[in-house]
């Protein structure tokens, strides 16, 4: 027993220290196993450099040595993060290999906007928000029209609302009390797709069933996050002292959507009706909604590949140019169309259910750290993917927005000056071509130049996820001209802007976008092996 566990070992020690790429991975030529030291030096310089961008007090930061010492720690910090991808990769992943050029390339842009672009450009460095939470109702009665914005309530009706029971569709005491509107009623009832459902059953099905059906919804359910009405207000006067400046610089390092930071990302800023998720409502979610999605799609991803892509493919560590495309282009050779989209979906389904994996755990672990804003993990996304009824909406509230402050900096406003430039617009009129567009492009340069890393550093074969996020950008300007077309056509004949059928055209349309376009993504995981990977290959 002792044998095979020193065996064991030494088999796993030996496969962690090897400098040979693992089968499947094509690293940039040049490029050399990433040590310690190269990969903690990037972020500890950018955390130095922060120690000293904190607003004063004392006054001695403002002096221009001090500035002067940051902002070269901070060229140096953003030259070594964009520096890693491209000097390093990962022998013993390829995922890790990919994660690699994700980290160099936001670290890197994240320190310029940090240093440079936030203070110099808007005369702005990040300071900390205080939140205050105060307990509110589920379902609040509604609002007078006009007075909020689609996003004001992060774009959606509550997610978490369980206020349907066995009684929901009868008659109660609550509808019966004098001076109680129908409406009044009906808005305390839950309004998503799921419970339309149940109350239209519950007519036809009998009572026993009936509560059945609503225990079991519960208990899939589990407990609900806390419900609390958020107020931010931006702390003046902090940091004062040492420790209060090494916590202000851990905090904004580690907040990829500036959580506690007056740069919070708008949904996390514009959502003022929030929950505030418990330990156990974590674990429930973990248990009960996210394993189940992440072990299903991988099952199907791994009989996907054992079927149907288990193939030699180039072995070799370097990248061989056109014999290792023509080796490497097994997603379009060996998979039917039906099980390329299948493919596609379950691919998009597990990135899901793992980024949700990762933020409760994180959540998890660092809640005894509150109420510091280490432990604030405001929700990932922030609607139901059966709610999403337009790529733009997938986009804005179905899909988490980590990296929405660098697509901001570096494509939106980008896009939008552009926009205003070529048409000559005011600034405070909307450039909302330029920003789609600038998003999404920004989107695409920056997880192609991630895949490129697993590719031998080819563009040409890093180009499917380009091809992904510029598609998407176009159908949400194309869906968003189609819908103003239709609701000025309904204005003119008379009806409603919005028909019962919207919902379901727009899912349908969505659905298709993603799947059709996400073929282009799926097939770059192919050619790069990630899906060999993640298939345990």
């Amino acid at each position: 027993m002792a044998s095979t566990l020193a065996r064991f070992t030494a088999q796993v020690h030996a496969v962690l220290t090897s400098p040979e790429p693992r089968p499947g991975l094509h690293p940039i030529p040049g490029s050399q196993p990433l040590t310690f030291g190269a990969a903690i030096l990037p972020p500890l310089t950018y955390y130095v450099a922060l120690l000293l961008l904190a607003p004063p007090p004392p006054p001695l930061v403002d002096s221009i040595y001090v500035i002067s010492i940051r902002n070269v720690l901070a060229l140096a910090a953003g030259i070594l993060f964009f520096r890693l991808p491209l000097a390093y990769h990962v022998p013993q992943s390829i995922g890790l290999t990919y994660q690699l050029g994700l980290v160099g390339l936001y670290g890197g842009c994240r320190v310029i906007d940090s240093f440079f672009i936030s203070p110099y450009c808007f005369k702005h460095i990040p300071r900390r928000v205080k939140y205050v939470h105060k307990t509110r109702v589920e379902t609040p009665a509604p609002e007078q029209p006009g007075t909020t914005k689609e996003w004001s309530d992060g774009g959606v009706r509550e997610p978490y609302s369980h206020t349907d029971d066995p009684t929901a569709g009868k008659t109660t005491q609550l509808d019966s009390q004098p001076g109680c509107k129908p409406a009044q009623a009906k808005e305390r009832r839950r309004s998503s797709l799921g419970a339309d459902i149940a109350r239209k059953m519950s007519d036809s099905i009998p009572d026993l069933a009936y509560d059945s059906y609503f225990a079991m919804q519960r208990t899939l359910n589990g407990p609900d996050p806390h419900p609390v009405l958020e107020t931010a207000t931006t702390e003046s006067g902090w940091p004062r002292t040492l420790c209060d400046r090494a916590s202000w610089a851990l905090e904004l390092e580690l907040s990829m959507r500036g959580v506690g930071f007056t740069w919070t990302t708008a949904d996390v800023r514009h959502t003022r009706k929030t929950w505030l998720p418990t330990v156990g409502n974590r674990v429930h979610s973990i248990l009960v909604h996210t394993l189940p999605v992440l072990l299903a799609s991988w099952f199907v991803i791994r009989t996907i590949y054992m079927r149907y892509l288990a193939a030699p493919i180039c072995r070799s560590g370097l990248y061989d140019g056109e014999r290792c495309d023509r080796e490497l282009e097994l997603f379009d050779k060996r998979l039917p169309l039906p099980i390329q989209l299948l493919l596609t979906g379950a691919l998009g389904a597990f990135l899901m259910a793992a980024f949700s994996l990762g933020h409760s755990l994180f959540a998890i672990a660092l809640s005894p750290l509150a109420p510091s804003p280490l432990a604030f993990f405001p929700p990932l996304y922030s609607t139901r993917i059966w709610d999403v009824t337009s790529v733009r909406k997938f986009w804005s509230y179905g899909w988490h927005r980590l990296f929405a402050r660098l697509f901001l900096v570096y494509g939106v406003w980008p896009g939008e000056w552009i926009e205003r430039k070529l048409t000559g617009k005011r600034n405070d009129e909307p450039a909302d071509v330029g920003k789609v567009l600038g998003g999404f492009l920004s989107s695409a340069f920056v997880h192609s130049f991630s895949v490129r890393g697993v590719l031998g550093g080819s563009w040409s074969s890093a180009a499917g996820e380009a091809k992904f996020f510029v598609l998407n950008g176009l159908a949400v300007v194309v869906e968003g001209a189609v819908v103003r077309a239709v609701k000025r056509s309904r204005r003119r004949r008379g009806l409603d802007e919005s028909m019962w059928y919207d919902g379901w055209v727009g899912r349908i349309w969505w659905l298709t976008v993603l799947l059709g376009s996400g073929r282009n993504f799926a097939r770059g995981w192919v050619k790069s092996s990630l899906v060999r990977e993640i298939a345990f290959r």
